[in-house]
């Protein structure tokens, strides 16, 4: 029986999950080792979407900044056993969509080799891209500033990462593995430091990161012990798999490079919670540089595929200062930077099969064995804490100066195994919220070994001390003590997860962890059993009840008045938001355009034009501007496309260049992919013009010539 919260119906998810067929390796294939493809895919919805992971500080989207994607990548050793690991740019995946995406997978010609186990999809963790495709009852009604469950949305996201991974398996051919490992130091800071200092093994990672760069000179909030440099309280590494093309050589420098996956522990909110446009945050910048550096040394145009995974990052910021564009871009690009520069580190080939194991483990109302072989226990009910309404310390709340601080907790521990946590809400609400049900009480959860790199899901937000505990326990429970990579935000979500340490003092992430202080040990508990036995567990169904249905409220037969009113002053706020400066002063185009077609069958259906600059060159054109090899474009984070107007089944846009840099007498032009189809110009224009108090105005839409008529 499902109740939704609050009032209304409830949105039921349910399907069948096809069982793997296995099957021979392709013998015609030249190579025996593995084999690999990749592929991204667009998964920007329309504007009017509620974006996730702020939750009621939160914004609803009206355009984008830059662009969101799925990056998909697949791998199949000797034997033909397959292995797929996507990011999409979301706040998070909960295990309703990988079972949807599982299912839709074998509506795709060849791949009915592929099953559930062999899937692993996490999220950048983004807090700006959509916000209401959860498949719990609680994050569909939190995660986002308006609850419920958008189900167009949730089977859009569905068939578009399906499609990526039908994609990258049909591109699939010879390939090498080769992991580098560098220190990428002072772009990550820990913004919990005194539950951090509470574990035994701070003291070691902080003398192990002491002779990296740190951040000093931060502000007393954001660097609150003194002594302590909150970048060396991190693990600074950035962790790069570059799957490559064998070369008679050998030599990894002579290689097409086919993909590249990063895994970099880093909570995404360089950018403040306010503002108005879809944005994957740090990672979307680092990995459109990354990859538009890269395509810049590749030597046809098949350009490689980069995913950047995150972390353990529950208790890592970025070392923003301010949070803002600015920082974002800046942090973007030389994390951007880092990934390429990486592979010209000496780096280890990955030889090897896939192992997988997989399976669901329960977290709620358990009594285990904890790694010192202590019997712990989880509670049986999710229960928020204080600090939990109050905010992070480097993000706080509205909540957080109204009693909603860090570090209040009870004088005596509560034996349920929820410890010192002090209910955020007071007795007796506290007794029914959330209700029975509402919190997911089990999770999906994987280790997987491709050649020597074990690979872990990490089911939610775990801090760096928890992460570097559960990838030494994994590592002591197999033979050869591999090195494990974490993958965060994987599989499944239980929000924040801590050590018992953290928990005790009950500050932002402690207070989150809703089933009390032993609920991350218990997943270091679960992922060691998995490493042990090496299980694969299939279920043949699946069902989901996952809250008040939600639809978007922007389409052409009816928009919702309250949508109406936030275009009002929309480009006012944005400049702030985005840190422009006056709006008259920057090269500005604007167009009308179709309303784009939601709900769609199409997964590559565009639903947000795409924008860029081209400049004109003698001889050869119009060619898309770049500056040092990056295109000033919306995945770069260069430009900005937002909604100002709507007129029934026309929408206005307006698209901003948001750094403006080039020759100031070069001929250019902003060119715009529409919804509607065909390219769309602005007329021609030249930097010059825009230097002076109030800037020429905007420009207006012209054809997409060849020449400079």
């Amino acid at each position: 029986m499902c109740l939704a919260f609050a009032t209304g119906a409830c949105a039921t998810i349910d399907g069948t999950l096809p069982v793997p067929v296995p099957r021979a390796p392709d013998r015609a294939m030249p190579e025996r080792g593995w084999l690999a493809g990749a592929a991204e895919i667009d998964i920007t919805p329309p504007p009017g979407h509620a974006m996730g992971g702020h939750s009621i500080e939160g914004v609803v989207a009206l355009g984008a900044w830059t662009r969101l994607y799925a990056r998909a990548l697949y791998f199949e050793d000797a034997r033909g056993v397959p292995l797929v690991l996507v990011v999409g740019d979301l706040w998070a995946v909960e295990p309703g969509l990988l079972d949807r995406v599982a299912q839709r997978l074998h509506e795709h010609p060849g791949l009915s080799h592929l099953g559930r186990e062999h899937l692993v999809i996490a999220a950048t963790h983004t807090h700006h891209g959509p916000g209401n495709h959860g498949t719990s009852r609680l994050y569909s009604a939190f995660a986002a500033p308006e609850g419920g469950h958008d189900h167009d949305l949730f089977e859009a996201l569905a068939a578009r990462i399906a499609t990526a991974i039908a994609d990258a398996a049909a591109s699939r051919r010879p390939a090498r593995l080769v992991r580098h490992t560098v220190a990428v130091p002072a772009l990550a800071r820990n913004r919990s430091i005194e539950p951090f200092l509470r574990n035994p093994e701070a003291s070691e990672l902080l003398s192990a990161n002491a002779g990296l760069p740190g951040c000093p000179g931060l502000p007393a909030d954001l660097a609150p012990a003194p002594g302590v440099d909150p970048c060396h309280a991190v693990s600074p590494v950035l962790e790069v798999l570059h799957v490559l093309e064998p070369t008679p050589s050998g030599a990894e420098a002579d290689a097409h490079t086919i993909a590249i996956a990063g895994f970099f522990a880093m909570h995404p909110t360089a950018m403040p919670n306010r503002t108005e446009l879809y944005h994957a945050d740090v990672f979307g910048v680092a990995t459109a540089r990354a990859q538009a550096l890269l395509d810049a040394r590749a030597a046809d145009d098949r350009g490689p595929v980069v995913a950047l995974f995150n972390g353990a990052e529950g208790d890592v910021s970025p070392n923003w200062a301010p949070q803002g564009r600015v920082s974002t871009v800046s942090l973007g690009q030389a994390l951007g930077d880092a990934i390429v520069l990486a592979l010209d580190e000496p780096g280890q080939e990955i030889r090897g099969e896939i192992e997988i194991a997989f399976g669901w483990r329960p977290i709620a109302g358990q009594r285990f064995a904890d790694a010192h072989g202590e019997q712990q226990r989880t509670s049986r009910r999710a229960l928020s804490g204080k600090a939990q309404l109050g905010g992070a310390e480097d993000g706080r709340t509205r909540y957080h100066e109204r009693g909603f601080a860090e570090g209040i907790a009870r004088r005596r521990p509560r034996s349920n195994g929820q410890g010192v946590k002090r209910s955020a809400l007071p007795w007796p609400a506290s007794r029914f919220t959330p209700p029975p049900g509402m919190a997911p009480r089990e999770v999906p959860l994987a280790v997987i070994r491709l050649g020597s790199v074990v690979l872990a899901t990490l089911p939610g937000e775990h801090t760096t001390i928890l992460g570097r505990r559960i990838s030494a326990s994994i590592s002591a429970a197999l033979p050869d003590h591999p090195d494990v990579l974490r993958v965060g935000l994987a599989e499944g979500y239980l929000g924040y997860l801590t050590t018992p340490e953290e928990y005790a003092l009950q500050h932002y992430e402690g207070a989150s962890m809703l089933f009390g202080e032993q609920a991350g040990a218990l997943i270091e508990h679960h992922l060691v059993q998995l490493a042990r036995t090496g299980t694969v567990e299939r279920r043949q169904a699946y069902r989901y009840h996952a809250g008040r249905p939600r639809r978007w409220r922007m389409g052409p037969e009816h928009v919702d008045p309250a949508r109406l009113r936030l275009l009002e002053e929309l480009e006012p706020r944005l400049s702030g938001e985005l840190e422009t400066g006056p709006v008259a002063g920057m090269p500005r185009f604007y167009l009308w355009d179709r309303a784009p077609e939601w709900p769609t069958e199409d997964p590559r259906a565009r639903m947000i034009p795409r924008v860029r600059i081209e400049a004109f060159v003698h001889g050869q054109g119009w060619q898309p501007l770049r500056i040092g090899d990056v295109p000033v474009d919306d995945r770069s984070g260069g430009l900005a496309a937002m909604l100002t107007h709507v007129d029934g089944e026309r929408w206005r846009w307006g698209v901003w260049w948001l750094d403006p840099g080039a020759p100031l007498g070069q001929p250019l032009r902003f060119r715009v992919e529409t919804v509607g189809g065909g390219p769309e110009c602005s007329e021609v224009f030249a930097l010059g013009d825009w230097f002076r108090p109030q800037g020429p105005g905007w420009l207006e839409p012209r054809a997409c010539a060849a020449g400079l008529e």
